[in-house]
């Protein structure tokens, strides 16, 4: 077992170890290492100026993404090479096409927000992915200016010759590093040491498995650990002072987590599984769910989120419990079990919660996969967010609606509302109602007015609950419209 993280950083080689490990990447990068290019302003993952690109090993290659370094701690990142705007120059010392392109297009004024816009794109870069308007625009959509206005920034980006510029991880890639990695990978890391503050002591550690086994004898000794995934909410936290956990295990080198497959039409999502990653897959097998994903988070984030953590985070606002409760998934548990084995249990999602932030798992268990059946030809599946703003915004209402229709009737119904309650609320009241009526807009009006009266919004900063209980209301006529409005049913209606 090692003591220490090992992390590069443009090439270079750092162990770090006790209560460095508590640092987020961004506060390393410029406080320790003086690589000031890297911007930290809103240190929640909201503006993308701290930018970088992250190298992992994955199938023996390290595979880079951009990453928010402001909500990436430490202890998250061992065996990642990081790479950061002051890495892009070439031995020549010229600045990157990408730089070049945004000083030719005018993209920068004050120039706080570049160095973030410059890795975005060169993270596109790294992936291969086709810039277009539409791509481009959405690969930088966790990334704001507030003084050049976007045009000219998008104009470098339509301007690069891409096919002619390398990717910058190949200036990087040694067969010494890989290997540094590959042999370190194989041990679990943990650290320890004493904080003294105002005459008080107290242990803080961190523990990053190299095993699914590990990781659960670990949470079976410590039940009170805090668990990192992505960290996109966890790292907000304690960016802001809002929690300050003195055991954390991270679940970075846990790639059989990792698992996305589909048999039989059930879909399983293992708990490492990026939102990006979920997305891709969803974009063939699930356009309503991918549609979600591509709004409620920045790629940044998107590239270290994952399903488990909005599942485990237990927010009645959480983007995907409308679809996972109307999809009716499970919830796989694991627990380290005293022969040496791994016991599970699965838990249907829709019993899972059990009052605000308050779950069915145990202190002892991981959440380990997330599964569910495809909807059937029969079944219209609509999801919904209402925000103040349509990207990146916390959600102020949500829901899921599924109905299976079989000759113009309802034969089921399932609706499922966030930010109405302590928890996503079903409305079984609501789809009892439904069930074998006909699809016309009476019926829907009916049933808005019956959900508005199985829900229990609070104001708050979002929104009056008087405004929730008219958007449970209106929704339901809103599905209708979009999955109804022919001429056909206007005259039944």
């Amino acid at each position: 077992m090692r003591d220490y993280l090992l992390i590069y950083v443009n090439g270079r080689r750092y162990q770090i170890s006790g209560v460095r490990g508590f640092q987020s990447l961004s506060d390393f990068l410029r406080c320790d290492l003086g690589l000031v290019g890297t911007k930290v302003v809103c240190a929640e993952g909201d503006c993308g100026s701290c930018t970088v690109l992250i190298g992992r090993v994955r199938n023996s290659e390290l595979h880079y993404e951009g990453i928010d370094s402001c909500i990436q701690y430490l202890f998250q990142l061992d065996c990642a090479h990081v790479i950061t705007v002051e890495g892009l120059k070439d031995e020549g010392q010229k600045i990157h096409p990408v730089q070049k392109a945004m000083v030719d297009a005018v993209g920068s004024q004050c120039g706080y927000c570049t160095p973030g816009f410059v890795m975005a794109l060169v993270a596109m870069l790294e992936t291969k992915e086709t810039l277009t308007r539409h791509s481009i625009q959405e690969g930088l959509t966790g990334n704001l200016c507030r003084c050049t206005g976007y045009e000219q920034i998008i104009d470098a980006g339509l301007s690069l010759k891409q096919q002619a510029i390398p990717r910058v991880s190949k200036r990087f890639a040694t067969e010494e590093m890989l290997a540094d990695f590959t042999e370190q990978l194989a041990e679990p890391v943990f650290c320890e040491y004493e904080e003294k503050w105002n005459g008080a002591v107290q242990q803080v550690q961190f523990f990053v498995p190299a095993t699914l086994e590990e990781a659960l004898e670990f949470k079976q000794k410590n039940q009170h650990v805090t668990i990192v995934a992505g960290g996109t909410d966890i790292s907000v936290q304690m960016n802001k002072e809002r929690i300050e956990p003195n055991c954390i295990m991270s679940l970075t080198h846990l790639t059989g987590l990792e698992i996305l497959e589909i048999e039989n039409k059930t879909v399983t999502v293992g708990a490492g599984v990026t939102w990006t990653k979920l997305g891709e897959y969803c974009q063939q097998h699930l356009p309503q769910l991918a549609e979600i994903i591509s709004i409620f988070a920045s790629r940044q984030i998107k590239n270290a989120a994952t399903l488990a953590g909005n599942i485990a985070n237990a927010s009645p606002i959480a983007d995907s419990l409308p679809f996972l409760y109307v999809i009716d998934a499970e919830i796989e548990l694991s627990r380290s079990q005293p022969d040496a084995s791994v016991g599970k249990r699965w838990v249907r999602i829709n019993q899972f919660y059990q009052g605000y932030k308050k779950t069915k798992m145990k202190p002892e268990e991981l959440i380990t996969r997330i599964r569910w059946n495809l909807p059937e030809v029969e079944d219209v599946l609509k999801l919904y967010k209402v925000s103040k703003r349509k990207d990146l915004d916390i959600s102020t209402f949500t829901a899921g609606i599924l109905l299976k229709l079989k000759n113009g009737k309802i034969q089921k119904a399932r609706l499922a509302f966030g930010g109405v309650g302590p928890v996503v609320l079903r409305l079984p009241n609501t789809e009892r109602f439904l069930q074998g009526k006909p699809m016309v807009l009476a019926i829907f009006k009916e049933a808005g007015k019956l959900a508005r009266e199985e829900i229990s919004p609070i104001s708050d900063v979002r929104s009056s609950s008087d405004y929730r209980s008219q958007l449970a209301e209106n929704i339901l006529m809103k599905f209708f419209h979009e999955c109804c409005d022919t001429q056909d049913n206007k005259e039944v209606a």
